[in-house]
């Protein structure tokens, strides 16, 4: 049995079309909205964490600032959080289903 390892836009041996975060509609992200390229972390990103790796850049989308967040530097993100032009926000995090399909949950959300 070939060995493979599971990535965010990686399943069963089939690659998923990762969401370019430029793209994401506040409206109608969810749970099943499937992976989220974090692009490059090499140029305009900073270290979210503090753990002294680069992790996370900001991106102005058509709907929002996206603050995409790659904390295992895999490709895809891990977190997003979305600010929308009328002061709306909600934070997301990736995670895997007992099916090990990918799931974003929400984990804040409320107006500034």
């Amino acid at each position: 049995m070939e060995a493979f390892l599971i990535t965010a836009g990686h399943i069963d041996g089939h690659e998923a079309e990762a969401l370019d975060p430029g793209r994401i509609e506040p409206e109608t992200f969810g749970p099943a909205s499937g992976p989220v390229d974090a692009g490059d972390l090499n140029f305009d990103a900073f270290d979210l964490d503090g753990d002294g790796t680069v992790d996370s850049r900001v991106v102005h989308s058509d709907d929002a600032v996206v603050i995409v967040s790659d904390f295992d530097r895999d490709g895809s993100a891990d977190r997003l959080t979305m600010i929308e032009s009328d002061g709306d926000y909600s934070a997301w995090e990736c995670s895997r289903d007992d099916e090990g399909a990918l799931v974003w949950q929400k984990i804040d959300a409320g107006a500034l």
